[in-house]
């Protein structure tokens, strides 16, 4: 595991035989602690070093991540995560930096690749487009428009290139001008007047939702309001998984545009999670009911409870994923010809 090498360390106890370790050292913020595998007493050769990285690299690094959970957890400060469930978000981000250092360039842009599909195809569905998995893949990698679906349905899947392709050069905060590029770019040949321009006049509400949106005349003013206090909030050191949820939700409930609020304020959210060094979340067509669940949750003052739900969906997506993930490559097998995008599940 040329990338993340290990050191042997030897231990000395009383009136005993040295005791041999393959260590690895962790550091979270200036705090530092070791993860230690035993090797015996009898001194290791320059071959079984070799062999013991190898052999033991998966354990080693699955037991780094949770080490650098239980020390990250110790910066933070939650009002609706219980330290456990603070520790278990922080274990998937973890294993999934690991996982992402181990990846060639090739094999980045494969996996991200993939995810995007998901998670274009996901984020629409939930909005109604009936753009299949396969469909939305051939036309976002080959060009390949499906027939009998409607010109906007497809242009809301492939106008998610150029989301893409900006959101992946922008390096800044979340700001006004931010979210309006963002909204102009998921509405492209959609609602050109509208695309990119807040919300000019007042409706009553979010159909489905009895909570009553923000007058038009304030929402850049109670958007700027939210974002100040998301970022304030970090700096106090609150958890940043929490508080992009709770973003979220306040986004969709400022509500700032006349149309394409749900798919905005996603994009934002994953790019929130992106800037923390979190994996991002899936909104899966299958998980449209919790998840709009989650956002009335909110509505009726059940703030735990939607982040809980927030929470379950990011454990029950990634957790096992990423450590299958971090299995592949942490001694990947010699292979030959390119990554294929399903070497890797997203």
């Amino acid at each position: 595991m040329g990338r993340k090498p290990y050191r042997v360390e030897i231990n000395y106890p009383m009136n005993r035989k040295p005791q041999y370790y393959l260590v690895k050292d962790v550091k979270v913020k200036g705090k530092k602690r070791k993860i230690r595998k035993y090797l015996g007493i009898i001194p290791p050769t320059a071959e079984d070093i070799e062999k013991y990285r190898k052999e033991y690299a998966y354990e080693i690094e699955l037991k780094a991540a949770l080490k650098k959970a239980e020390l990250s957890c110790t910066f933070y400060s939650s009002d609706y995560l219980s330290i456990e469930q603070m520790k278990t978000i922080e274990e998937i981000r973890y294993i999934y930096k690991t996982f992402t250092s181990l990846l060639t360039t090739n094999e980045i842009e494969a996996y991200e690749r993939n995810f995007d599909v998901h998670y274009i195809q996901g984020t629409t569905s939930i909005e109604g487009n009936t753009l299949s998995l396969k469909e939305a893949s051939d036309l976002l990698i080959h060009g390949i428009a499906p027939k009998e679906k409607t010109l906007r349905e497809i242009n809301e899947v492939q106008n998610f290139r150029n989301v893409k392709e900006y959101r992946d050069k922008y390096r800044g905060k979340v700001t006004l001008d931010f979210i309006k590029m963002l909204h102009s770019l998921i509405m492209n040949n959609i609602d050109f007047e509208s695309a990119g321009v807040f919300r000019r006049t007042d409706i009553n509400g979010i159909l489905g939702c009895e909570h009553r949106v923000t007058p038009s005349i304030l929402i850049e003013d109670e958007l700027q309001q939210i974002i100040d206090k998301y970022y304030s909030r970090l700096d106090e050191g609150r958890y940043p998984f929490e508080e992009s949820v709770l973003f979220h939700y306040e986004f969709e409930m400022t509500h700032p545009f006349a149309d394409g609020n749900g798919r905005v304020g996603r994009e934002i959210f994953n790019y929130m999670l992106t800037k923390a060094e979190y994996p991002k979340l899936l909104f899966l067509g299958k998980d449209r009911d919790i998840y709009i669940k989650s956002l009335q949750l909110s509505n009726q003052g059940r703030y735990m409870d939607m982040v809980n739900i927030f929470m379950n969906l990011v454990a029950s997506q990634r957790y096992e994923i990423m450590k299958d993930n971090l299995e592949k490559v942490v001694n990947p097998p010699q292979k030959t010809g390119q990554i294929r995008l399903t070497d890797f599940e997203s």
